[in-house]
């Protein structure tokens, strides 16, 4: 039996990104939640407190408009008490006793050299452009292909057989 890979996922910088000369929501953000949960259990690690995630999915997903909305399961790492988010991950990268893992950040260059002090794999780390509005795509497409060598190189599934 395979395990779904965990995604620990930022808002600032991922969902919402610089451009047309504002910061705003990234076009087909409802579609990269869905295939992002699909994928993985999301894991929200951002500087946004759990109140405020929850009042942005319920509004992405029009829970006011519809009767059965199909919000997604909800996981807010609590990393405020850690130095940074480096620390937290260290922290719970070793009690997910193998489990595959990803983050996606807009910080993952800045915070480099803290990610190999901890000893967490760069490749595991996935930097968002905070610029731009199809970077979610990207990230779409870089995500499959690492799910996709994760399966290739066990001969079996990461959880999912469809990546992308």
């Amino acid at each position: 039996m395979t395990t779904t890979p965990i995604l620990f996922h930022d808002i600032d910088g991922v969902l919402f990104g610089e451009y047309a000369g504002e910061f705003q929501l990234r076009p087909g953000v409802k579609s990269w939640l869905a295939w992002a949960h699909e994928h993985f259990e999301v894991i929200w690690l951002t500087s946004w407190d759990s109140d405020k995630i929850k009042t942005l999915l319920h509004v992405l997903y029009c829970e006011r408009f519809r009767s059965h909305p199909d919000i997604p399961p909800f996981r807010h790492a609590n990393w405020t008490n850690c130095e940074n988010k480096v620390v937290w991950l260290e922290q719970a990268v070793q009690k997910l006793k193998g489990r595959d893992w990803f983050w996606i950040d807009d910080e993952i260059e800045k915070l480099t050299p803290a990610i190999q002090n901890a000893g967490l794999s760069l490749d595991r780390c996935i930097q968002s452009n905070p610029l731009g509005q199809d970077e979610l795509l990207v990230l779409q497409s870089i995500l499959a292909s690492r799910l996709e060598g994760l399966r290739t190189s066990r001969g079996g599934s990461t959880g999912h057989e469809e990546a992308a």
